[in-house]
């Protein structure tokens, strides 16, 4: 290293120090942190005599290395608070995606006997919101790389605000299923957006635990939703149209929040919008070097292009790569056997259940679904927890394990319950035995299943 290389580092150093010492002043309680940060700069300043040697055969390199590590001391990695709030405002698309799919439950006893619902219809309000979602999500990709993941989760919540409104005001069953087509469209479109978004505006040493704050909402707003469905069961009237209508509220959240959120940094730079991507990614770094981050952002970008043009569809690049191939199918078959498992079903019809179980009382049956919702959310934060100590492959194990477990005793209580109870018959006959449970068997129709007993 020349003689003039060293005094460039010297006085590199040393002006990153006056800068932090100069910040220092401006605080009125400097932290441990910043303190660490200058004493540490003034060391490597002082030390710097000692690199002429060692630096020789570097070249200019060694003066970047050291001056990119003398910059990232000074910047502490400290993360605004406004990719917390960016983060919340997307992850209310989790709560709503968890909401609506949980509200149902509770809402679908009152309902059923309100409007005088069959099992078919019964199926069709809970598996519309379903089907819906998954046409919505095929589309979520095209519409997030046309219009923006901004845009995107602006539809969403517009979807959410206006199936929330018709499902309030609904007064038929034919209604009710345009209300719940029109929220499983926005489920589909916030589903696929949202992740996408916070991992897009997230700094890299955050990422994944802000994404994770999607799931969280997941699962919280189906406790939310099973406490909600609660508290209106005790309506003597309409306590349905309160469950599945209040979800428009936190939907106009977000649609007013994201008016003031920026655009996608990462969706910016593919559209060739750089100047507003660099204010946006400096907006959300605060004192953080962009540099290296736009540089990485714009690479792959490029990459992705240059690929696409030359390898054909991106599934088939996929597949055709054994070790991208072989990730797609642990990915992919533990979605599918996550959902094949059957939580959804216990999720949507748990007050059903419970009420097949022999709980007869709606409130009571509402109340102890909720206790399923409640287990559900306060796992997802030890598997959160746990995760990190743990590790992804024991937890897998472990819950998959625990959940064969529980799925083969709900199986044994669908058995013995079919081999204890009578025979349903549309042409019943009269009980016979002390036993028998029909004991008051008159004859006359059931009010709630339409069977004689």
């Amino acid at each position: 290293m020349s003689r003039k290389a060293s005094e460039n580092v010297e006085y590199t150093l040393r002006s990153l120090s006056s800068l932090m010492g100069e910040r220092r002043r401006k605080q009125q309680e400097p932290d441990a942190a910043s303190a660490a940060g200058e004493c540490s700069l003034l060391a490597a300043a002082e030390s710097s005599t000692s690199l002429q040697s060692a630096g020789a055969g570097g070249g200019g390199g060694g003066v970047g290395d050291l001056e990119r590590a003398a910059r990232r001391q000074f910047q502490q990695d400290e993360t605004p608070a406004f990719v917390y709030v960016v983060a919340v405002f997307s992850a209310l698309g989790g709560f709503l995606f968890g909401y609506d799919t949980g509200v149902v439950s509770g809402a679908m006893l009152l309902l059923k006997r309100q409007l005088s619902l069959d099992a078919l219809w019964q199926e069709l309000l809970v598996s519309s919101t379903v089907g819906a979602a998954a046409v919505s999500a095929l589309a979520g990709g095209a519409l997030n790389g046309v219009f923006g993941r901004r845009a995107a989760i602006l539809l969403a919540s517009a979807l959410f605000t206006a199936g929330s409104a018709v499902l309030a005001a609904a007064n038929n069953k034919e209604t009710l299923l345009a209300g719940r087509l029109v929220v499983g469209l926005g489920i589909g479109i916030a589903s696929m957006t949202v992740p996408v978004y916070i991992a897009e505006v997230s700094p890299p040493n955050l990422r994944g635990r802000l994404v994770t704050i999607n799931t969280l909402f997941i699962t919280g707003g189906q406790f939310f939703a099973s406490v909600v469905d609660g508290a209106f069961s005790y309506l003597q009237k309409d306590g349905w149209r309160y469950m599945l209508g209040l979800a428009a509220i936190p939907a106009v959240i977000q649609f007013f929040g994201f008016l003031f959120l920026p655009e996608s940094p990462r969706w910016l730079i593919q559209k060739g919008q750089t100047q507003k991507a660099r204010r946006i990614l400096s907006q959300m770094r605060g004192n953080q070097t962009i540099d290296e981050e736009y540089d990485s952002i714009k690479n792959n970008i490029e990459e992705e292009e240059k690929e696409v043009g030359s390898a054909g569809p991106v599934i088939c690049r996929m597949l055709s790569y054994p070790p991208t191939r072989r990730a797609l199918i642990v990915g992919c078959g533990l979605q599918m056997f996550q959902q094949l498992s059957g939580i959804n079903t216990i999720m949507y019809y748990s007050a059903t259940i419970l009420q097949m179980s022999g709980v007869e009382d709606d409130r009571l049956a509402i109340w102890l679904a909720s206790v399923t919702a409640f287990t559900n959310f306060i796992f997802t934060l030890v598997g959160v927890w746990l995760v990190e100590k743990v590790g992804r492959r024991k937890l897998t194990f472990g819950s998959l394990a625990g959940t064969t477990v529980a799925l083969i005793i709900l199986a044994l209580g669908f058995v013995l319950s079919a081999q204890v109870s009578p025979r349903i018959t549309f042409k019943p006959i009269a009980p016979s035995g002390q036993n028998a449970t029909c004991t008051r068997y008159r004859g006359r129709p059931h009010q709630d299943s339409g069977m004689l007993f």
